[in-house]
């Protein structure tokens, strides 16, 4: 009876020592636990910051687009005007160049351009 208390208690003093190994190692996952917590409060904080930087710059992107394309659109009118002007311009002088032409002669004028024209 004796052997079979001092098992028990060789027992009992085995259990103890695994039980605070175990609480040992508990509390070393609870410090793994809040050291990862922090970290991820961390994480989301940059990630918030990243997003609000995204957020910033495709604000700035989206006004440089629409300047741009404000710019595009005045500049392109301005060049269709002056095209419009030119050919009218031009179909002007066209007009005055067969008039002159009938006055004086078709071929005394081919004659003379093409003596301007470098061989």
């Amino acid at each position: 009876m004796k052997d079979m208390l001092v098992k028990l208690l060789e027992g009992q003093t085995r259990l103890e020592y695994e039980i605070t190994g175990i609480k040992t190692e508990v509390t070393g996952l609870k410090t793994e636990v809040k050291k990862n917590s922090i970290e991820l409060e961390s994480i989301g904080k940059n990630i918030n910051i990243i997003v609000e930087v995204q957020t910033a710059h495709k604000e700035q992107h989206d006004f440089s687009f629409k300047n741009t394309d404000a710019l595009i659109d005045k500049k392109t009118d301005l060049i269709e005007t002056a095209v419009k002007s030119v050919s009218k311009d031009v179909k002007e002088v066209m007009e005055s160049v067969d008039v002159m032409k009938d006055v004086i002669g078709r071929h005394q004028i081919d004659i003379e351009i093409l003596k301007r024209k470098p061989v």
